[in-house]
């Protein structure tokens, strides 16, 4: 039976493109990525802008991004195990494939309206693949934003 996992980024003060969400599969199990989110989190209005989103498949050898954290992996029912696969939130150095990446997902939001976007064909991730939510351009003054991905893990053992 799949279980999901909820991997969010708080409040993060953004100043330059990065990895928002990177989720790396695990050995025996597929991951499908279901949802992808962003919004300002500012209790002031940020300064009116664009975010230039992108969502890809990392196939074959990845390279993990760095600069931001290890992702907090939540079951979104409490009496799941832990996950299998790993996460990063926030890299500034972005991550990268030997092979050919696919874009998923590539939008442009304003920044007040934000991104919330269920995939209706949610993107596999294998064993040595990866999946990253990204920010592709720099923002303007002061940003902080919140989001986050909803993850399904399925096989393995129970």
């Amino acid at each position: 039976m799949p279980r999901r996992y909820r991997v969010p980024f708080d409040n993060i003060l953004v100043s330059a493109a990065q990895d928002l969400v990177t989720i790396f599969g695990a050995t025996g199990k597929m991951c499908r990525i279901i949802e992808v989110a962003v919004c300002a989190s500012d209790t002031a209005l940020p300064t009116s802008q664009m975010l230039d989103l992108r969502c890809r498949y990392l196939p074959a050898t990845v390279t993990t991004g760095s600069g931001g954290a290890a992702g907090v992996i939540t079951p979104t029912d409490p009496g799941d195990a832990a996950a299998s696969f790993t996460a990063r939130t926030n890299d500034t150095t972005k991550a990268t494939t030997n092979a050919t990446a696919t874009v998923r997902l590539e939008r442009a939001v304003h920044i007040y309206a934000g991104l919330d976007y269920m995939f209706p064909d949610p993107p596999p991730v294998g064993p040595t693949d990866a999946f990253v939510f990204e920010l592709l351009s720099t923002v303007s003054g002061t940003v902080h934003l919140s989001g986050g991905a909803l993850v399904e893990e399925i096989g393995g053992a129970a």
